[in-house]
């Protein structure tokens, strides 16, 4: 799977175009957690990458108990739409770090100067949306 490049610039400006990303995960309670996520930034060709602020985190538990998570994208206006399914993994290597770390907004940056919050990827199975039906 490739994500095209209208998808990868939709995701990578989602912030600064006024259009976050929600990412949903489930708790161990099997309870839906939705948050909003300004971090959200591709990675690579077929991942998605978010910076974790907040540690310990309900988003890190529920991932830790089930890795499968969505994320979405709506920017009506535009009629534009795509929902994102994959598998979400924290990452330790420093240079992922790094570059999640770099690649989110720098609204983002300023909410965690000190670096401390954990990047997670997600390995990108299905995304579908706006003319887009794309699978692992």
């Amino acid at each position: 799977m490739q994500l095209p490049q209208d998808v990868k610039d939709r995701v990578n400006n989602a912030l600064s175009e006024g259009y976050p990303l929600s990412l949903v995960a489930v708790t161990p309670d099997a309870e839906p957690l939705v948050s909003f996520r300004g971090s959200t930034q591709t990675f690579g060709e077929d991942a998605l990458a978010v910076w974790v602020r907040a540690v310990p985190s309900k988003t890190l538990t529920a991932i830790a108990a089930n890795p499968e998570v969505a994320m979405t994208y709506t920017n009506m206006p535009k009629r534009k739409f795509y929902i994102f399914r994959g598998r979400a993994r924290v990452t330790h290597e420093q240079s992922e770090r790094d570059a999640i770390w770099e690649g989110q907004h720098q609204l983002e940056k300023d909410r965690d100067l000190e670096r401390t919050g954990v990047a997670v990827i997600i390995d990108l199975d299905r995304v579908t949306g706006s003319g887009i039906d794309l699978s692992r």
